[in-house]
């Protein structure tokens, strides 16, 4: 099977300021590691992969998948600001046989790295508060979504209780209590 992504390239340029003429030998990478790595994350693995199988399928606005269209939905803007989040660097350095190199031009001021930093953090705020989003879509409808398991959304609910965007656990927020229902 081809492979299938959740977003377009289109989509993500739409709502951005991302260059028209940005190419797709950077964008696709970061959708694809947006998907796979981040989505994936949020959903876990058989949702991810029934959400790619609908839409490869082709069968998104079939009549029986109208929750799967509407949490597809509810992951563009998400896939979107992750996906430029993770576009600084890729485009910014390039690896090949010299070592890292850092591309520039005559006419353009290179940005620094501090300055890059902001970029990707500004981005990763907007895809956190849209994974918030996905991750309380998911609960709400967990009964119609029978590929989320009891584990999947004991996951979900301890992110939404403490959740940020490094890979350190920073306790609960504000004294909750896991258990609860």
């Amino acid at each position: 099977m081809a492979e299938v992504l959740l977003t377009s390239e289109e989509f993500v340029k739409s709502i951005s300021n991302i260059s028209d003429n940005l190419a797709g030998k950077y964008m696709l990478p970061a959708i694809r590691e947006a998907q796979e790595i981040n989505l994936r994350e949020i959903l876990g693995d058989a949702l991810t992969d029934k959400l790619k199988e609908i839409v490869g399928l082709g069968q998104v606005n079939n009549s029986e998948n109208t929750i799967y269209k509407e949490l597809i939905e509810v992951s563009q803007y998400f896939l979107a600001y992750q996906t430029i989040a993770g576009l600084p660097y890729k485009v910014g350095y390039k690896i090949g046989n010299i070592g890292v190199a850092k591309t520039t031009d005559t006419n353009v001021q290179g940005s620094t790295i501090a300055e890059i930093s902001n970029i990707q953090k500004y981005y990763q705020s907007k895809a956190d508060f849209y994974a918030a989003k996905i991750q309380r879509f998911a609960l709400e409808h967990y009964t119609q979504l029978p590929e989320l398991t009891q584990n999947d959304c004991y996951h979900i609910r301890k992110n939404l209780h403490s959740s940020a965007t490094c890979s350190i656990w920073l306790g609960g927020a504000r004294g909750k209590i896991y258990g609860k229902k």
